[in-house]
């Protein structure tokens, strides 16, 4: 015995839902004798073709004939203020819920045929890239990489601090400090940043050195290198380096 899937309805509820848009029933107010008619209309129509009918459909049927005559009963309480319940409600709940199924079901399917167009990469093992480190339990410092450390934790702290700013009359121009570089460069070929300070000087006197600095290496009058970062700047003569006669 085989089972035959008439017009692609899956299921009693499909079948409803079909009849209810084919004859444009309003699902909130559906008329129980002309949707049972169309439903049993289909059922013998199962039946002629020979068509072995799901029980389902059978239940179903049985239960829109009780609807049916629920309906067609009398209303004993008209006159008492009870408020009876639709005998149609429980059918319409079905029939929503099955509909909003079939939309997310449509939803689903769009999304999958989407997905079917990607290509994915599957994960690689990068375990091989992993660092282990391992500490040794006699891990020793000296102590003035101690004292380094803490200077450099020191002038960032300070930098986060917040200072007056006082505007006045420049006292040392980048003319002066070119001078002062070319005469620290005169019987050395190389230089580091720090020498050309005291480190009592105030802050503008620093930037204005720095200024210069910048100033001569563009113009190729000397030549700045650094072996790491935040270490001590080497200033060294530069291609068109040239002593000033005055």
């Amino acid at each position: 015995m085989y089972e035959v899937q008439l017009d692609a309805f899956n299921g009693p509820l499909d079948l409803l839902l079909h009849l209810i848009n084919e004859f444009e029933i309003d699902i909130y107010d559906i008329p129980m004798k002309e949707l049972t008619q169309q439903y049993m209309q289909y059922i013998h129509a199962m039946k002629q073709l020979e068509i072995n009918v799901a029980s389902e459909y059978l239940l179903t049927a049985s239960e829109l004939l009780m609807i049916k005559s629920k309906m067609l009963l009398p209303d004993y309480h008209q006159d008492e203020l009870v408020e009876e319940e639709d005998p149609r409600e429980e059918l319409v709940e079905k029939l929503i819920e099955y509909q909003n199924y079939k939309a997310y079901a449509v939803m689903l399917l769009e999304e999958q045929k989407e997905r079917n167009l990607q290509y994915a990469k599957p994960p690689s093992d990068l375990s091989r890239y992993e660092k282990k480190e391992q500490i040794t339990d006699n891990v020793t410092m000296d102590i003035t990489d101690l004292i380094i450390a803490y200077q450099k934790l020191k002038s960032r702290v300070a930098l986060k601090k917040t200072h007056p700013v006082k505007i006045q009359k420049e006292t040392f121009t980048v003319q002066q400090s070119t001078k002062k570089i070319f005469k620290a460069l005169e019987n050395k070929n190389t230089i580091t940043f720090f020498e050309l300070f005291q480190f009592n000087e105030p802050i503008e006197y620093v930037v204005t050195h720095f200024l210069a600095l910048l100033d001569m290496a563009k113009s190729g009058l000397v030549q700045l290198s650094q072996s790491e970062a935040f270490q001590n700047i080497e200033i060294s003569k530069g291609v068109n380096y040239e002593y000033p006669i005055n």
